[in-house]
């Protein structure tokens, strides 16, 4: 078997539906929202940049988000469900599959190092004034190369099935991870090549006591690979439908309970329980519900505008209302749907009552930051375009939107 042509056509089928999905998913008003955020955010950071102190600690900040994507180095595998039965027999052969794997994930995450070092450049050369702009594309080398040392470790760790050798693993390379960029950032190259020995130890008893020893552990690699796959249909779900996705929900007892519990048991009530109770369960939309909440008090506490504090906070209003709209074809797959004796009426009413609902509830909330962060007057300038808005977009967008989705 040509192990390489079977990464070749795996990687070439994850590319085109890669692509597929991010066509759908930034064919909306995603795009525009995105490019909006990313030039108001860089205006607003440019503006921080002339007030911020001297004794910023950049170089601690930025060793510690850039040692955590250093540690979390996964490899994507492709593997799937069948290799259990097929490549099992050829394991001995997979070493050209696994040099591609680890190519291919050095280059993915590789790319969020050089985002984030990108972003961080400015601060950095405002606080450390003396360093050349060219050095830092010397750290992003660097970065790189203990970035594929991080792979290595992890992937050799991969046939240990004790999860305390992988958190304990995980927490070692992390603590080596940030002391190593912190030393680069302050050229303090002694230390640098110290904690770079110690990150290949790390590696080599990895190697020669896990790697060398045991086989692969398919379950394990296939279970990952699933839960990475499902990760993005969960994000491409949020704006189109996604017929391949899993859905595993949290319970979440307690919070059920003070959703629902004083809500009247009619049959009027059917979808708004239902759907209640999708929104809370749910892996996407409670946590996306949260997410942007805590980045919309955030960009309150942190733009000087209050103009744009109050444009920045409505977006981020509206994207919440957005996403949620999709939880009309939450349950689309299950046919019991169809039997409930309730009109489909009051299946549009209860996704308009949850969208209004949980919006106000972030009006009010926010209305409270805005309070904290400015003034009472200022917050009720806010709080009253915030329900306009609410009232506009549920009444209006919402209604077009959840039309088309029937």
């Amino acid at each position: 078997m040509n192990t390489s042509q079977l990464w070749n056509e795996r990687f070439n089928h994850h590319i085109k539906m890669l692509s597929r999905y991010l066509r759908l998913m930034f064919n909306d008003h995603l795009a525009f929202a995105l490019i909006f955020f990313v030039a108001a955010g860089a205006y607003f950071y440019q503006q921080w940049l002339e007030t911020v102190p001297d004794s910023f600690p950049v170089a601690w900040l930025m060793a510690i988000i850039l040692g955590l994507l250093l540690t979390y180095s996964s490899v994507r595998t492709f593997f799937k469900e069948a290799d259990t039965v097929f490549l099992i027999p050829v394991e001995s052969k997979l070493r050209p599959y696994i040099k591609k794997s680890m190519m291919y994930s050095l280059v993915m995450q590789g790319y969020w190092l050089a985002i984030f070092l990108f972003v961080f450049m400015p601060l950095y050369l405002k606080i450390y004034s003396d360093v050349d702009s060219i050095y830092l594309l010397s750290v992003l080398i660097v970065l790189l190369i203990v970035k594929f040392g991080n792979l290595c470790a992890t992937w050799f760790l991969e046939k240990a099935r004790d999860t305390r050798l992988h958190y304990f693993d995980g927490a070692v390379r992390l603590i080596i991870n940030v002391l190593l960029v912190f030393f680069l950032l302050n050229q303090a190259f002694f230390y640098v090549f110290a904690a770079s020995a110690i990150l290949i130890g790390v590696i080599f008893l990895n190697y020669f006591n896990i790697y060398k020893k045991y086989s692969l552990p398919w379950d394990v690699l296939i279970e990952k690979e699933e839960q990475k796959l499902q990760f993005f249909y969960r994000l491409a779900n949020l704006s189109t439908d996604v017929p391949n996705l899993k859905r595993k929900p949290k319970k979440r007892h307690a919070l059920v309970h003070l959703m629902t519990g004083k809500m009247p048991v009619k049959q009027t009530n059917t979808f708004r329980y239902l759907y209640t109770i999708t929104f809370i369960r749910s892996r996407d939309y409670f946590g996306i519900y949260l997410r942007l909440l805590l980045i919309a008090i955030f960009f309150i506490f942190w733009i000087p505008s209050i103009w744009w504090k109050i444009i920045f906070a409505i977006l981020l209003l509206f994207a919440s209302g957005f996403q949620f709209i999709t939880i009309y074809n939450h349950h689309k797959s299950l046919d019991w749907l169809e039997l409930y004796p309730v009109s489909k009426d009051l299946r549009k009413k209860a996704v308009h009552q949850l969208i209004f609902i949980l919006m106000i509830v972030k009006v009010f909330i926010l209305f409270v930051m805005f309070v904290i962060a400015t003034s009472i007057y200022d917050a009720l300038i806010f709080g009253g375009l915030a329900v306009v808005f609410t009232l506009f977009f549920e009444s209006i967008y919402v209604k077009r939107r959840i039309e088309k989705l029937v």
